[in-house]
């Protein structure tokens, strides 16, 4: 059906409404309420509702990652909060990038809705950086190594834009590397995004240390409305 669930929870939700009925109408799609018991016990019962959605809507509640909604639903989930935090003039739909496939899925998805909302597609990678260890008895210093990993994550990045950019060749797309916690990053840059979107997990090795999986940080954390893509 492709319906466009909102989630209902004992969390105040009239933002998460207004995003839901916008998006149902965008899309032409049926709006439908799914009660979501406050002890979050009945993930099964929400994930199996997702099997036929659009897109799930829950409203932000401070600390509260979604944890098992997101990891089971079948769709991809926004977190919308009551009032978006910051005070900048919002710009952007701002997609996290890192080589994994779910990475994928959430540049197309954040891509979509680029091009239909006429915003600018702002895509950030990160890289931290790397630990090494040293030979026993030697007394070096073994903390994270000053090793640049910026050319690496720019090939990443445009390798990950390549087929938006073929497919969207109107669509402005900014790119954004930065050094630091991932999480923290997006976190930081959602307060001046229209809409922000995260793979549900990331990848270990060294994809990993692009990105690694930020969607339950930035679930909990929520600045902007927030999609994690699965």
């Amino acid at each position: 059906m492709n319906d466009v669930i909102l989630g209902v929870t004992d969390a105040p939700a009239a933002g998460a409404r207004e995003w839901a009925v916008r998006r149902a109408h965008a899309r032409g799609a049926a709006l439908r309420e799914l009660l979501i018991a406050p002890a979050r016990d009945d993930v099964d019962e929400v994930v199996r509702a997702t099997a036929d959605a659009e897109i799930l809507v829950l409203p932000a509640e401070h600390g509260h990652p979604y944890r098992g909604i997101i990891a089971g639903a079948h769709c991809p989930v926004a977190v919308v909060p009551e009032e978006p935090a910051g005070d900048a003039e919002r710009h952007g739909i701002l997609v996290g990038v890192d080589a994994s496939e779910v990475s994928q899925r959430a540049v197309a998805f954040a891509a979509d809705e680029a091009v239909r909302t006429g915003q600018p597609l702002i895509a950030l990678a990160a890289w931290e950086p790397v630990a090494v260890g040293t030979e026993p008895g030697l007394d070096l210093w073994t903390g994270p190594m000053p090793v640049d990993l910026t050319e690496a994550t720019a090939a990443m990045l445009d390798r990950a834009l390549e087929p938006v950019r073929a497919a969207h060749p109107e669509l402005t797309v900014r790119t954004r590397i930065d050094v630091g916690d991932a999480s923290m990053l997006i976190e930081e840059a959602s307060r001046s995004a229209v809409l922000t979107v995260v793979g549900s997990h990331g990848r270990t090795g060294l994809s990993r240390l692009l990105l690694g999986s930020v969607s339950e940080h930035v679930a909990a954390h929520v600045s902007s409305p927030t999609v994690i893509v699965r």
